[in-house]
């Protein structure tokens, strides 16, 4: 169950920002009992060492001891852990784009809390005719412009070029990665490229 959303849509994060906080009272009980039980698993492997180094314990006892103190460690990692994932961080810098669950809402493992998407950099998608396949390359600089909701010009790098031809449409898929640090452009706009440089023509 989620025991708290710390975000809205519209609110800019930062990697590592907490979302979403669930119900994790059962969580942090176990890490509490694994802290004890480490803490006397120290207690006992202190005490057998001692006892084997005054010769009054065995050898197997200490190593017994040890090895129990080992393994309670373990536990209190595996417990730490399990707390971990009772807060939801953000993995990117990003924009709340959506939010599917409120807080006092029950969660499955698999479903969605938020979407956040980071448009720091934006792809640029175009499908060109089969004679620019010699004269675009990864790497070249083109200008995009955008005209609504803003009239701008940016400058982009050609970031991937399909290797086939689409038999439907007979043109190829060609993306463009266009930096973006101040959010002029959003997702789904469109823009339109001058190639007659990439062409050569």
């Amino acid at each position: 169950m989620i025991k708290d959303v710390l975000v809205k849509e519209g609110d800019v994060v930062k990697e590592g920002d907490v979302l979403v906080e669930l119900q994790n009272a059962k969580e942090e009980l176990m890490v509490q009992e694994a802290e004890r039980i480490v803490e006397n698993a120290e207690f006992v492997a202190k005490g057998a060492e001692a006892l084997h180094k005054d010769k009054m314990g065995s050898r197997e006892q200490m190593l017994k001891a040890q090895t129990e103190l080992s393994l309670a460690k373990i536990r209190r990692s595996l417990a730490e852990v399990q707390l971990k994932e009772k807060t939801i961080r953000a993995p990117l810098d990003g924009i709340v784009v959506k939010k599917h669950k409120e807080t006092g809402e029950s969660v499955d493992r698999v479903e969605k809390l938020i979407d956040l998407v980071n448009i720091d950099q934006v792809y640029v998608q175009f499908y060109l005719p089969p004679r620019f396949l010699q004269t675009v390359k990864e790497g070249q600089q083109i200008t995009v412009r955008f005209t609504e909701p803003v009239n701008t010009a940016l400058p982009a790098k050609v970031d991937f070029v399909a290797p086939v031809i689409d038999a439907s449409s007979g043109l190829f898929r060609m993306r463009l990665i266009l930096e973006n640090p101040k959010h002029v452009i959003k997702a789904g706009m469109k823009g339109v490229a001058d190639f007659t440089t990439a062409a050569g023509s």
